[in-house]
């Protein structure tokens, strides 16, 4: 996903694997910080905040709402 489709407020899920984050983890974008390098905060599902580049997050609907 490129940061200019980020906004804050949208869902997202991981497209990638890592020990501390299992891949298709769920969350919103609460920062989308004007730096690229600094990537995006994402609080996941589970309540943790995470600092993540764009390009490791596809979007996802809004819960309740149908499939992009």
């Amino acid at each position: 996903m490129r940061t200019s489709e980020m906004t804050v407020g949208a869902w997202v899920r991981t497209n990638f694997d890592d020990p501390e984050l299992p891949e298709g983890s769920v969350g919103e974008v609460v920062t989308v910080h004007d730096d690229l390098g600094d990537g995006v905060d994402v609080r996941l599902s589970d309540g943790r905040l995470i600092n993540i580049l764009s390009h490791g997050l596809d979007p996802e609907p809004q819960p309740g709402q149908p499939g992009l």
